[in-house]
């Protein structure tokens, strides 16, 4: 593997965890702040898994 692919890699992937890490702490500092929990994201993910779990197994042909 050329060198200068993977240097881009390894500062694509530092940018994209620091982006999550700023995501996480403004979450969190908001939510700590308010006091409240937050269940309409456990909401959302769990219907995004159903959905994606239905449409695998629909459109999969050799699904275990």
């Amino acid at each position: 593997m050329d060198l200068q692919i993977f240097l881009i890699q390894v500062l694509n992937s530092v940018q994209y965890g620091l982006l999550l890490f700023l995501v996480a702490s403004g979450l969190t500092l908001i939510f700590g702040i308010m006091g409240v929990i937050n269940l309409s994201f456990s909401a959302i993910c769990s219907s995004g898994l159903s959905s994606a779990s239905s449409i695998g197994a629909t459109t999969c042909s050799r699904c275990c």
